[in-house]
């Protein structure tokens, strides 16, 4: 099926990063602050992201879109702050302090520069500052699926081919119908007999502010598939809903990311040729 190969893909991707040996928690603990995290998926509808019983009319897309981006922006932020607050070894500024603050910073727009960054982490008296890009969520990178989509259309006509002496005919009829009933699984999700495939891609980065200041680590993590487990808390008739669906991959990836951090984040030590210059 071609959700498996999805996870395939995904697993040869990012397999490596998820054997990696756990470190011993930091000590003394640091101080994290979880700065702003962004929407960036190649969104264009409100229906991209939430199961309307009729989609919005034109006039107030627009609007239903902006809110739409601002709740799930703020759930990464917060899911993100909460999963790592959960690690040993850190000590992470609460949502609601970290929002004020960048508030104070920037009423009007994310701080996502080095230098607002910088001095968001210095206002929350930080030792690092994480930022993210939720850049899947169910509308995907072209990058990730239409290789995917022209490996499984290759593969299948090849088969076709095969079984049929390499009849042209048929070839491009299964070529066709592959386009047409693929194209909005890879690039969009689907829910399928009871399997939810709703991609949702969230890239970390975090920068140290006390000691040596500079980009100190980065993550990507990919989920794909919903997990029956998740669906199972909700009704059975809010389990086609894509905005949970969606926010459950989000919250997945989010303690993903929160036990990479765990294993890896660790504050640099400065150089003794950047101490001198100091």
């Amino acid at each position: 099926m071609n959700w498996i190969f999805a996870v395939l893909c995904v697993l040869m991707i990012h397999g490596c990063a998820w054997f990696k040996p756990a470190a011993p928690p930091p000590d003394p603990p640091m101080t994290l602050v979880v700065g702003p995290v962004s929407l960036d998926a190649p969104v264009t509808s409100p229906s991209d992201l939430y199961t309307f019983e009729q989609d919005p009319t034109p006039d107030v897309a627009p609007q239903i879109m902006t809110q739409l981006f601002d709740e799930v922006e703020l759930a990464g932020q917060r899911l993100l702050t909460e999963e790592l607050a959960r690690q040993p070894g850190f000590l992470v500024v609460p949502f609601a302090e970290a929002r004020r603050l960048q508030t104070n910073q920037h009423p009007t727009r994310h701080p996502r520069g080095r230098e607002d960054l910088t001095a968001l982490g210095r206002d929350a008296d930080a030792d690092i500052v994480l930022t993210g890009r939720i850049v899947d969520y169910g509308i995907v990178r072209w990058q990730y699926w239409v290789p995917g989509l022209l490996v499984s259309m290759m593969a299948e006509t090849l088969i076709v081919g095969a079984a049929t002496e390499f009849n042209p005919v048929a070839m491009i009829a299964v070529a066709a119908s592959e386009l047409v009933t693929d194209v909005p699984f890879w690039w969009g999700g689907a829910y399928l007999l009871g399997w939810a495939l709703r991609p949702v891609g969230v890239q970390v980065e975090a920068i140290q502010v006390r000691g040596c200041p500079g980009n100190l680590w980065e993550e990507e993590v990919v989920v794909m598939l919903v997990r029956d487990e998740t669906l199972k808390q909700f009704p059975a008739d809010q389990h086609r809903r894509k905005d949970i669906q969606l926010a459950a991959n989000l919250s997945r990836a989010m303690t993903e990311i929160a036990d990479h951090a765990g294993r890896e984040l660790r504050l640099s030590p400065c150089s003794t040729a950047h101490a001198t210059n100091e």
